[in-house]
């Protein structure tokens, strides 16, 4: 074995301080039961592996046989567990949102392992827990790389955020193959089967490990900020994947990220759910939780709950109606800044190209003008001739011939998107009203932002 394989094989990759600060709350609690601390464990991919390496180290050859934490400890008993769980080291105050930290890394597995469960539970497999578990252990080679050389960790983290593939990031820091190195440390800490069988080279048309791969590859996609393609791409796969009566696989997606960021928020992750109010198009209603403050589960206020699409397509219509429009449009630009995109479209003729507007914003038109500093403009019958040029590239169809209203979004200074509204009755009153309702817009979606980051 190299000496990087051997340092890895050595490492104890550290566990977040909540889940120290309840597991020793629930071990003093002679009322607390193995499921009890079974629900923290799950929450924690380092003390899930510290558990397993534990119970095997104390009941050789059982891990196969185990269903999850609960059972575990109920093999090795409390005490034994509680001598194993001392001995781990804490994470000391993690960077909260931070992607160069163990817990960006603890947070993207953690995720995994929560899609992992709920497909489970959604395709009725029996044992769930085993494979959310499963998703918590497939990559030991990441979680012992935090452990043991945190700049390489970081680099190779930077380097996926840049648009390089996970595998490729971590195997040019690791020296050899990711995959390679994780089967060797799950033969080294003789981690459970499915595991072991989701590391391996598992048969295409075997549903389990299919699942528990596909929810690693969902926590990814959210942990590198949803970029569009993969997004995409892994909709289309869930949609496969999920019984026919989930018929919107996004919509499912975006509320188990956000269920999970209401479990995994206490423990201080980065949340993957805070950058959902960045992804373009739909009109589902996806909540991004509060991340600061009072238990939001508890907290009535709409800003509170942060029903995103819900407020957005509330505020759009409520513009609509102020302004005597019959269609309005949110436009905003894309995670890499390189498009500009219709984020929701109430009104206006269904099979417009302007619902499928996406625009370079490199490309000189009007909404990148307007996107320089805040302004808007009414472009009408009297001045379009002066706007012809910066027109063109626009998808406007027959309903904007009459003129319409265009207003740049702000907040704190940088550009946040345009907002679009033609059709009805356009006049001074109604563009006075355009206006202030857009700046309405702009602070709200300000306070959301505040609120996911």
């Amino acid at each position: 074995m190299s000496r990087r394989l051997s340092t890895l094989s050595r490492a104890r990759p550290p566990i977040m301080p909540e889940t120290a600060r309840r597991v020793r709350a629930l071990l003093a609690s002679p009322r607390s039961t193995y499921q009890d601390l079974e629900a923290v464990l799950l929450c924690d991919p380092a003390a899930t592996l510290a558990l397993y390496r534990a119970a095997e180290r104390l009941r050789r050859g059982t891990v196969d046989e185990l269903t999850g934490p609960a059972h575990a400890l109920s093999l090795i008993g409390r005490e034994a567990f509680r001598r194993a769980f001392e001995q781990l080291p804490v994470l000391d105050r993690p960077p909260l949102q931070h992607i160069l930290s163990p817990a960006f890394a603890a947070s993207q597995v953690a995720h995994a392992g929560w899609y992992a469960e709920q497909i489970g539970r959604v395709m009725g497999f029996s044992h769930p827990v085993e494979m959310r578990v499963a998703a918590l252990l497939q990559h030991p080679a990441v979680l012992a790389l935090w452990a043991t050389d945190f700049e390489a960790a970081a680099r190779a983290t930077n380097a996926m955020r840049d648009g390089v593939s996970f595998s490729v990031a971590f195997t040019a820091e690791l020296g050899q193959p990711l995959k390679k190195v994780n089967r060797r440390l799950a033969a080294e800490w003789t981690l459970p089967r499915l595991a072991r069988e989701v590391i391996s080279d598992w048969d295409p048309a075997n549903r389990l490990p299919q699942s528990v791969s596909l929810a690693s590859r969902l926590a990814l996609v959210g942990a590198a900020g949803w970029p569009e393609e993969e997004h995409r791409l892994h909709i289309e796969v869930l949609a496969g994947l999920l019984p026919h009566h989930h018929h919107d696989a996004a919509a499912w997606w975006h509320r188990q990220a956000v269920e999970a960021a209401r479990v995994l928020h206490p423990f201080g992750y980065p949340l993957a759910a805070r950058e959902l109010i960045l992804l373009p198009g739909g009109e589902h209603e996806v909540e991004v939780p509060a991340l600061r403050g009072r238990d939001y589960r508890r907290t009535p206020s709409r800003q509170a709950t942060g029903r995103l699409q819900q407020l957005l397509g509330s505020q759009l219509r409520e513009i609509r109606q102020a302004c005597g429009v019959d269609r309005i449009l949110l436009a905003m630009p894309d995670r890499e800044r390189k498009s500009l995109r219709a984020r929701l479209v109430i009104g206006g003729p269904p099979d417009s190209p302007m619902r499928k507007l996406a625009l370079p914003l490199r490309a000189r038109h009007l909404f990148s003008l307007l996107l320089t500093q805040p302004r808007a403009v009414w472009v009408r019958a009297e001045n379009r001739e002066k706007y012809l040029p910066l027109l063109r590239p626009l998808p406007l169809d027959a309903q904007s011939a009459g003129g319409f209203f265009a207003m740049s979004l702000f907040v704190e200074q940088r550009p946040l998107g345009v907002l679009f509204a033609d059709g009805g009755k356009l006049d001074d009153v109604a563009f006075r009203a355009f206006r202030e309702a857009g700046q309405r817009l702009a602070e709200h979606i300000r306070a959301l932002r505040r609120q996911a980051a």
